[in-house]
């Protein structure tokens, strides 16, 4: 971690992986992070492949550099408890669905009450001024509302989820981000303030960001989609060997191209006459790449052909290439660690470079309540109270 923000106090009830990614990200830049857990703990925490029960690598990867504190919540003194510990907090940090929040007691106006200036950050699946506000949601569904599995059916003639979590990822960073927001602004304006990032619109928004495209205007000057992105040649090309992506974009490249293939017929064909017709024949260039010219030669011919003209490429990478990707070993970016509990492991770091602070070592993701004793003996400073709330059951420690 890098101590940036150490000093500051986030309170977490994130749930997969959306909330615990946002507050990771505060707790790699030295946030203290407090994670509230259920009693049997983070649904995710089963999911995956754990080496013991409750700590899968899936969880672990979004749950370094935080403390956990296990409370039952559906008990009066376990919600009394939280309250105790948001008022020292100075952010809270959720991704429950709004109804279920404020059937424990804190939504917004709950918590500005036991403390008016926390930075109050939440993401649910649907805006909270929109009908959809109450709808469930996780990544699948998402993907189906926003679009997503739309555009891919380019590929395979049918609707397609991206395999992975992209829109628990994408808003848990734009979570974490208007998290660090709040904290600025509360330093600059002096209070507290509520921000939502709901995963739908966040989705939205970064699907239609080019695909809005003609639509842009009023009244419209084109359609909705920019050709370029949604044309279905646009995937990687089968070489005699495998398979890669060019980058062949601008029309200099394409000339540059064409001239060192052979092709003459396309110089002359009018479609490289400039970046307009380029554009304007994108779908058909493309289809020529993908059927007739990149099958011609070998990856390692494409290569040096490629650098040779100085346009960019990429040979498609497998899962497995990836571990032993030159340039990520370079980086460090796998990293391996002796976990308190479980042993010899992996994590991928956090893939940011901070010049003027040294990097310290991470929190190990805790186990199911692994902090309860210590974080509430500093809430309260007595022990008795403390292993009171443990033998009634109120909270879990370890």
């Amino acid at each position: 971690m890098y101590e940036m923000l150490s000093g500051l106090r986030v309170v977490e009830m994130g749930h997969i992986a959306l909330g615990p990614l946002a507050s990771q990200m505060l707790g790699d830049y030295g946030a203290e992070v407090i994670k509230i857990e259920p009693p049997s703990g983070d649904v995710y925490r089963a999911l995956g492949v754990s080496r013991n029960q409750g700590m899968s690598a899936q969880w672990m990867a979004c749950n370094r550099n935080k403390r956990s504190v296990a409370i039952d919540l559906k008990r009066e003194e376990g919600r009394e408890l939280l309250r105790d510990l948001l008022k020292t907090a100075d952010a809270f940090l959720h991704n429950m669905r709004p109804p279920a929040i404020r059937r424990l007691g804190f939504d917004y106006a709950a918590v500005r009450k036991i403390n008016p200036d926390i930075v109050y950050c939440f993401s649910g699946g649907f805006g909270q001024n929109g009908p959809y506000k109450d709808y469930p949601a996780f990544d699948d569904i998402i993907q189906a509302y926003s679009g997503i599995a739309a555009v891919n059916s380019l590929q395979t003639g049918q609707p397609e989820l991206v395999p992975m979590v992209m829109c628990d990822t994408m808003t848990g960073q734009a979570l974490g981000q208007a998290l660090l927001a709040g904290l600025l602004s509360r330093q600059l304006h002096g209070e507290g303030v509520c921000i939502e990032v709901p995963m739908y619109e966040l989705v939205v928004s970064a699907l239609m960001n080019q695909h809005l495209n003609g639509e842009g205007f009023v009244p419209a000057e084109g359609p909705l989609g920019y050709n370029r992105v949604l044309n279905p040649s646009r995937r990687p090309c089968r070489t005699k060997d495998g398979f890669m992506v060019h980058g062949v974009y601008k029309v200099e490249n394409w000339r540059k191209l064409c001239e060192a293939v052979g092709r003459h017929d396309l110089l002359d064909s009018g479609l490289l006459d400039d970046q307009h017709t380029v554009a304007a024949n994108i779908s058909t260039l493309y289809k020529i790449m993908l059927e007739e010219v990149m099958p011609q030669r070998t990856n390692t011919e494409w290569v040096a052909l490629f650098n040779a003209l100085d346009i960019p490429y990429a040979e498609v990478q497998q899962l497995d290439t990836l571990m032993d990707d030159a340039h990520l070993r370079a980086v460090g970016l796998f990293e391996e660690y002796e976990h308190p509990t479980e042993g010899a492991v992996r994590q991928i770091r956090q893939p940011i470079n901070v010049t003027g602070r040294d990097r310290h070592g991470d929190r190990p993701p805790p186990q199911v309540g692994q902090d309860t004793t210590a974080v509430l003996n500093e809430l309260y400073g007595d022990e008795d109270q403390v292993r009171q709330l443990i033998d009634d059951g109120i909270v879990v420690a370890q």
